[in-house]
């Protein structure tokens, strides 16, 4: 296997659309970085590129303090694995649970993505949404 830089369209993926900041604009960044018929997918579902901005501009909206971190970044030939931590404060309904933002989650995440043209083709994550809700319930 070779290994290879990390593209930039990963890194903008991470720290201008996953990272929510005040003027700042995940669907403009996701259009960009975006390959036009990616996919998102998990063991449940595939997601296209309308769902998944669309999905970022109200979590932007519900946590303006939503963060993905990235903790280690290994490219190989078209992949790159990103190991990360995200975490934020939600206000309304998140994930079956009303919040008010006075509680926070932090949990780890884990994306591979295929990168084609410069573009994020295809990624697959897994992200441990049990233990956030255990953080936001917790009473």
């Amino acid at each position: 296997m070779n290994s290879v830089k990390i593209p930039p369209a990963v890194t903008e993926f991470y720290r201008d659309a996953l990272t929510a900041r005040a003027g700042g604009d995940p669907v403009a960044v996701l259009e960009r970085v975006l390959a036009d018929d990616f996919r998102s997918r998990n063991s449940q579902e595939a997601k296209d590129k309308a769902t998944l901005m669309r999905q970022f501009a109200g979590l932007w909206k519900m946590m303006p303090d939503l963060k993905f971190e990235p903790q280690e970044m290994l490219a190989v030939e078209d992949r790159v694995i990103v190991r990360s931590v995200a975490s934020g404060s939600p206000s309304g309904s998140f994930m079956g649970v009303e919040c008010d933002g006075s509680r926070s989650f932090r949990i780890d995440t884990i994306d591979i993505h295929r990168v084609v043209d410069g573009r994020i083709a295809e990624v697959f994550h897994v992200e441990d949404w049990m233990t956030a809700l255990r953080q936001i319930s917790a009473r």
